[in-house]
């Protein structure tokens, strides 16, 4: 009787963590069609390894060496940026870097999946670009994460 109350006690404060790492932005609702000739991206992450890690996510223009963080995502969340056309790299740091490069063009919409892989003290941030189908499938439980800074 004991074991089965700490049992209890232990998953229930496991679900409170737990759901206190998520996303609590507004549902995912659809792409929005990128407008002007821009280009819309999508950095999204799905997986609760390494819940507690939110590095922020920067997007650097290789034409112009212009950097801006675009934001930091929570499990089940994701951001958006629009971009003009060119060569971006998107990157995050906790202990170690990690980037993609993306080369974008007039009206598309792309889909960089973000995760957290083991590290030595820290997780390490991770890229992935993604096709749009395999994209839609696991972008669609994800909500608003926390945008800008």
């Amino acid at each position: 009787m004991k074991n089965k109350l700490i049992m209890t006690a232990l998953t229930s404060a496991t679900i409170l963590v737990m759901s206190g790492c998520s996303a609590k932005g507004p549902q995912f609702n659809g792409f929005k069609k990128p407008t002007n000739g821009q280009a819309n991206v999508y950095v999204y992450r799905t997986s609760y390894l390494g819940a507690a890690v939110t590095p922020d996510i920067h997007k650097t223009n290789l034409s112009t060496n212009s950097d801006e963080v675009i934001g930091s995502i929570k499990p089940n969340g994701y951001i958006m940026t629009t971009i003009t056309p060119g060569m971006y790299k998107f990157w995050a740091k906790t202990e170690a870097e990690n980037e993609v490069k993306l080369e974008a063009n007039p009206n598309k919409i792309y889909c960089i999946k973000h995760y957290i892989s083991m590290g030595f003290v820290v997780g390490h941030p991770q890229f992935k670009i993604v096709d749009m189908e395999k994209c839609k499938k696991e972008i669609k439980d994800t909500k608003l994460s926390i945008q800008g800074k």
